[in-house]
């Protein structure tokens, strides 16, 4: 077998799958989850899917959910909280993901916790607005102006960082990411937790 620089990296890919059912079958052929159980379980890029957003989901709502903050929230403040496009500060184009995760966490705030969560999804403008500013120059001033518009207390976001690496044909991207609650009126961050995810293309 060769040698592989990133042989601790090495993920199984649909790709080989994929070969393998072609020679079996003789043509691609489209399947759906309950066909083929195990195909969320294949890596086929280097971009966040499923078993990535469920493992950041994860490793965040805990802590989001036990922390000083949201716990103050429930003995009675019943806060206004605003959910933010995250920063995506990486090579990779990975914007709908973030928001799938955003959604994830909106569901738990707005089912499991006392705060009053505006949908920002139902302001385009302001969502435009947002992800430019985010996108650009961040000015968290700026950010905390739109907070205030919608009347919010509080805002949920956070940041996305990689490290990204390529050596011959092969890649790798390490992921970090910063889940934070930040205090509309002074910015200060009342949560923040950081969680890593890596990928690698292996040859």
């Amino acid at each position: 077998m060769k040698t592989s620089t990133l042989r601790l990296l090495r993920l199984p890919l649909l790709s080989v799958l994929v070969i393998a059912t072609l020679s079996a079958c003789g043509s691609p052929q489209y399947v759906r989850d309950t066909e083929e159980p195990r195909i969320d379980e294949y890596t086929m890029s280097l971009r966040f899917d499923r078993e990535d957003l469920n493992r950041l989901y994860d490793e965040n709502i805990d802590q989001l959910m036990r922390s000083s903050i949201v716990r103050q929230w429930d003995r009675g403040d019943s806060p206004v909280v605003a959910i933010f496009p995250m920063r995506n500060e990486t090579s990779e184009h990975i914007g709908p993901q973030l928001d799938t995760l955003l959604s994830k966490f909106e569901t738990d705030l707005v089912n499991q916790t006392a705060a009053a969560v505006v949908s920002w999804e139902s302001q385009p403008d302001l969502l435009n607005e947002v992800r430019r500013q985010q996108s650009d120059a961040y000015d968290p001033t700026r950010l905390a102006a739109y907070g205030r518009q919608l009347g919010a207390q509080y805002f949920v976001t956070g940041k996305v960082y990689d490290v990204a690496e390529r050596i011959n044909d092969e890649r790798r991207v390490q992921y970090f990411m910063f889940v934070q609650v930040i205090n509309v009126s002074t910015g200060q961050i009342h949560f923040q937790n950081e969680s890593a995810i890596t990928k690698g293309l292996i040859r």
